[in-house]
């Protein structure tokens, strides 16, 4: 039981190591991009360190088989205001039980929130206009429910097609079907997705085996 712990502590050390890796990569990149290029390369950076920040904790962490979502969103969504750069007229609301999740469902739901808060800070509020975010993250029986949703202004009637269709809202999507959960997006008062699945039982680790070669890798 000690050496499955220790190198699920390990898996979890080297891929947050190679992740935090791969940022300073994109960050090299940037440097040399503008426009659109650019902007995809921000997006990428921030869909990389959510996935990296759940590896930290977990290495970090006593339970190496869960995260505390609400230690994990707090710090994502810092890191989220202050990469981007929240404006004064923009305020954040969060409302987050401190669930126990596996990493199976705990990336999706950060990436997420990533996809959905940074829509919120660069669209919903133009022309300085004052706005609140709100993260809600509750277990409701056997189920999860994520809500990311702002008061801005919406997605207008004539857009709302081509806005819908985005790469982010696919992406939220199949995050969302990667968790056999439900995703649904209401967008006439400000935007609001809700996000539902059920939850996974966590791993065991007296019945996880890990074969001669595993081993091997960390020797």
């Amino acid at each position: 039981m000690v050496e499955k712990e220790w190198l699920l502590k390990e898996v979890h050390h080297r891929v947050k190591n190679n992740l935090h890796t791969i940022i300073c990569l994109l960050e090299s990149q940037a440097a040399y991009l503008e426009n659109d290029a650019l902007k995809a390369i921000e997006n990428s950076k921030h869909r990389i360190y959510a996935m990296s920040l759940i590896h930290q904790k977990l290495y970090q962490s006593a339970d190496i088989k869960a995260i505390d979502m609400s230690v994990y969103l707090n710090e994502f969504v810092f890191y989220l205001a202050a990469s981007i750069g929240v404006p004064g007229h923009i305020r954040f609301q969060a409302d987050i039980d401190p669930l126990q999740l596996g990493v199976s469902q705990a990336i999706p739901l950060g990436l997420i929130i990533n996809e959905a808060v940074t829509n919120s800070i660069k669209y919903a509020f133009p022309e300085n206009r004052m706005g609140v975010i709100k993260i809600g993250l509750h277990q409701i029986a056997g189920q999860i429910e994520l809500v990311v949703e702002d008061n801005g202004v919406g997605i207008h009637p004539d857009k709302k097609q081509s806005e819908m269709n985005s790469l982010g809202i696919d992406l939220m999507k199949g995050l969302a079907e990667d968790i056999h959960g439900k995703i649904r997006f209401e967008t006439q008062k400000g935007t609001k997705i809700t996000v539902t699945a059920d939850v996974d039982p966590l791993i065991d680790l007296d019945n996880l085996v890990i074969s001669s070669t595993e081993k091997g890798v960390y020797s």
